[in-house]
């Protein structure tokens, strides 16, 4: 088989192509990461590189413009290489460049989830819900009495006699290295204990000198876009710090369904199963590196995220996640080591999983419910995670009813011309003052795109101007419209409408940032599942948006969505400001808790059994009724009572 030679610059480092293949697949199998949405099926435009020598071979594509081509740019996924050739990877287009920020304020003023940082005071939370605190790593002293040819008990024996019933040993590796350090220790030792099963099993033994050691947990949100890992004090009972990063899964497509697609190709599970662990990895290299602690000190980890993620972490194929009748391989992951998973700790850690629900309603939203207290209420509660499986629940101390809805990626950037991530420089606020356009962009950088919450935002703006419809599409010019603003809408090269937000003379890459009216639709789209997906399992119940008394919104993404804006959009229901609750990232604050208490724990496990799935999909009004929210807010505007007064004064 014929190869050729590919050199990466200016780094210099050189990879093999073998021919047939395209140069996307061989960069990532190289562990080279490049942003590709769309799995590398050539629909999102992302995969750029320029190539600087040599010959290449491919077909024209609307995404790269004339002047990229004289530049010699191409998309990865659709070219193959003829010769040896020394390329560029854009800077857009590396994963490891895309760094998602969390810091940003929130942008509304509806009330958080507590009184107390979510982030930092564990303990408050912990104690202000009475549950005690119990970490699933602890530690205790033993001093042993030697043995002799009065008292010739086992080892094993002997120290485990020391512990009531519930402390077992049946490591071998540690049964083989116990011996030698309990006389090293002279018979007193310090012992790191970790629960499972109900029982706590002796997983490491310390020099007793060493009993003041601190020993830490990392608490890990492992999302689809991106992972979230903390690392906890389990002695000081408090979160040190948190570190985000992309998920370098970025190469295999935004969604779950385009990984799971990806994961059927040739060694697609193995790299999509290192791509979520060397993103883990770095991470915690991180955090090592900025706290100075030792990664023996590290002793347990737990992971909450949805269920697709759940499976490529374990390596096990999702396959049948998309297959009817769409049931996961499994819900419940046993504990394992640290080891099982080339995770950077100490080798004996153990792992633990926040059990899942179904196929699309995974231990993220578990994580919610408890850390949001909703199985605890009287009153009636929904949790909304706004993001492309948006998963909903309903219900309070009685029953708990959950679904999901795809979305689809709109709200990530993917599928819009000119959208991206929550990144530098995207503008992720705009509004419409007379005949000007004001935007913030994260970080307060020249604007480079438009990120979700921009996205959420402009067209709320567009349609109280009047410049675009309820329908979403633009409009003709009458004495409504700001002369200024209509002259920003235009026909592009695919000969649509598209409104022009910021001209490229202000743009970070001199080009024109603008929202089409296919960019819209796909808006409308994403917006119109969340919204009947709520709506659809309100009425399966028999329940009204009047009925809900709390609507918590979670997710990284929905910490940062205008609520007002997004309920003129039709994503919200139109219910009181004070209903709405922005709780954070509450699939990150399970896993922290459960690290922490044994009653956390307990619950975590007894609400994932209480939910009760209902799948949407398959209730025959649900489909005929999702092209009514296709409108802003909804066709039926007696859903939006108060929303309708503003549109009818605008």
């Amino acid at each position: 088989m014929k190869t050729f030679k590919i050199k990466i610059m200016p780094q210099e480092k050189e990879i093999l192509y073998v021919n047939g293949e395209n140069l996307l697949y061989t960069l990532v199998s190289n562990g080279i990461n490049i942003y590709a949405s769309c799995g590398g099926d050539g629909v999102c435009g992302k995969c750029k590189v320029k190539i600087l020598k040599g010959k290449y071979l491919t077909p024209f594509s609307e995404h790269i413009s004339e002047e990229e081509r004289k530049q010699n740019i191409t998309l990865a996924c659709l070219t193959k290489i003829e010769s040896d050739v020394e390329i560029e990877i854009l800077e857009n287009s590396k994963v490891d460049n895309i760094k998602i920020l969390d810091n940003r304020k929130l942008n509304n003023t509806v009330s958080s989830c507590c009184d107390i940082e979510f982030s930092r005071d564990i303990d408050k939370i912990i104690t202000t819900n009475l549950w005690s605190y119990e970490p699933v790593v602890k530690t205790v002293s033993v001093e042993l009495k030697e043995p002799s040819l009065d008292n010739p008990i086992s080892d094993i024996d002997r120290l485990l006699d020391v512990f009531e019933k519930n402390v077992v040993l049946n490591d071998l590796d540690l049964i083989r290295y116990l011996p030698v350090k309990m006389r090293e220790f002279y018979w007193k030792m310090y012992l790191v204990l970790a629960e499972q099963n109900q029982y706590f099993q002796i997983i490491d033994i310390l020099k007793l000198e060493e009993s003041s050691k601190l020993i830490y947990g990392l608490a890990v949100d492992v999302g689809t876009t991106t992972v979230v890992v903390s690392l906890v004090s389990l002695n000081e009972k408090k979160v040190l710090l948190s570190k985000t990063s992309l998920n370098q899964q970025a190469s295999f497509g935004d969604d779950v369904i385009t990984r799971i697609i990806n994961s059927q190709k040739p060694s697609g599970l193995k790299f999509l199963h290192q791509k979520i662990i060397f993103t883990i990895n770095n991470i915690i290299n991180s955090i090592i590196s900025e706290t100075k602690i030792s990664v023996e000190q590290i002793y347990s980890i737990v992971f909450s995220g949805n269920t697709v993620m759940k499976h490529f972490l374990y390596n096990i194929s999702p396959i049948n996640i998309r297959r009817e009748p769409y049931v996961p391989v499994i819900t419940k992951m046993p504990v394992i080591k640290a080891k099982d998973l080339n995770l950077i700790t100490n080798s004996r850690a153990v792992v633990y999983s926040i059990a899942d629900v179904a196929s699309y309603v995974g231990g993220d939203i578990v994580s919610g419910v408890v850390s949001c207290g909703i199985d605890t209420k009287d009153e009636l509660c929904v949790l909304l995670d706004l993001g492309t499986n948006g998963e909903i629940v309903v219900g309070n101390k009685e029953f708990l009813v959950c679904a999901s809805c795809s979305a689809g990626p709109a709200f990530e950037g993917t599928g819009i011309k000119c959208g991206m991530r929550a990144t530098s420089g995207a503008i992720e606020d705009i509004e419409i003052v007379g005949d000007k356009i004001e935007y913030k962009t994260i970080g307060n950088m020249p604007a480079v795109g438009i990120c979700g919450s921009g996205l959420i935002a402009i067209l709320p703006e567009l349609f109280q101007s009047g410049i675009i419809d309820r329908s979403g599409k633009f409009v003709k010019l009458d004495e409504k419209f700001q002369k200024s603003l209509y002259n920003r809408i235009r026909i592009n090269e695919s000969e649509e409408k598209e409104f022009v937000i910021v001209e490229k003379k202000f743009s970070t890459n001199q080009k024109d940032i603008v929202i089409t009216e296919s960019d819209i639709a796909n808006i409308l789209r994403s917006k119109g599942a969340i919204f009947h997906g709520l709506h659809s399992l309100l009425k399966n119940l028999n329940l009204e948006f009047k009925d809900i008394s709390k609507i918590y919104i979670c997710g990284g993404f929905g910490s940062f969505v205008n609520i007002k804006k997004a309920k003129v959009l039709g994503l919200l229901p139109d219910v009181e400001d004070e209903k709405f609750i922005v709780a954070g990232n509450t699939s990150l604050l399970g896993a922290q808790l459960f690290l922490l208490s044994k009653e956390v724990r307990d619950k975590v496990e007894q609400v994932a059994k209480k939910m009760a799935y209902i799948d949407l999909s398959s209730q025959p009004f649900y489909m005929n009724e999702y092209t009514s929210s296709l409108f802003m807010p909804h066709t039926d505007l007696n859903l939006f009572p108060n929303i309708s007064r503003i549109i009818k004064n605008a």
